[in-house]
């Protein structure tokens, strides 16, 4: 009997003790995004990211949401953070958010639209009415620079508003629309046109009361990777 005992409290052990390491090697990071699942930009970020992540004890999951709702939710921690944004973030609005600072991505920003369209800067957009998605930062900022704004919830929406003449362009990156263009199959009437508006610089961003440390260790992270090859490799995949 107290043998049977005995072996019953070794498998209970063993079975706790694995249990507790599967947990522990299971920890999940959540991070939101506007990026549909189809772009190249969703894709590298995921790709990259995973690896990291995992260095950290991490299994990462990417949730797609509406611009505005996936900043809010990082910042009130319902997820732990942002996949990217901005650089220059307002972070007196979403305070409990962490900027990554070593740059995911530096891509451009270019502007869709019918043939005709000249890109010379922002001086050059008082021409045109805008439709862009809610909570695109970099452009929110610049509002004042366009003839016109309407605000849209997705790039399908933009791309129909130009198609009935209510806005004159949008703005995304030149991969992230030609992704989409191809899908829509609009022969070819809206076009990504050159050159860029701007280029901007990409981060992730933490929330640092759920992850203290991690943003800080994450920018080392990604520099390492960015030196030894590894982030250049995981982008060729």
């Amino acid at each position: 009997m107290h043998s049977f005992f005995c072996n019953l409290f070794i498998i209970s052990a063993v079975l706790f003790y694995s249990l507790s390491a599967k947990s522990a090697a299971n920890k999940t990071i959540t991070l939101g995004t506007t990026n549909a699942t189809v772009t190249p930009l969703y894709q590298k970020a995921h790709r990259i990211l995973t690896y990291a992540f995992l260095q950290f004890g991490y299994d990462l999951s990417i949730k797609v949401l509406p611009n505005k709702r996936s900043l809010i939710w990082a910042n009130h921690g319902v997820l732990d953070g942002d996949l990217f944004r901005i650089s220059n973030l307002d972070l007196t609005t979403f305070m409990n958010l962490q900027r990554v600072d070593e740059p995911l991505f530096v891509i451009d920003q270019s502007v869709i639209g019918k043939a005709g369209i000249k890109v010379n800067g922002w001086q050059s957009m008082n021409k045109y009415i805008v439709a862009y998605e809610r909570g695109t930062k970099f452009i929110e900022t610049h509002q004042d620079k366009f003839k016109g704004v309407i605000l849209v919830n997705t790039f399908d929406q933009a791309v129909a508003l130009i198609h009935a003449g209510r806005a004159d362009i949008t703005i995304t990156s030149r991969n992230t629309a030609n992704t989409f263009l191809a899908r829509l199959k609009y022969d070819h009437e809206v076009m990504v046109h050159q050159p860029p508006l701007v280029e901007i610089a990409l981060h992730v961003y933490i929330n640092k009361y759920k992850h203290p440390e991690l943003a800080d260790k994450l920018s080392a992270l990604l520099r390492l990777m960015k030196s030894n090859g590894q982030f250049e490799a995981l982008l060729s995949e």
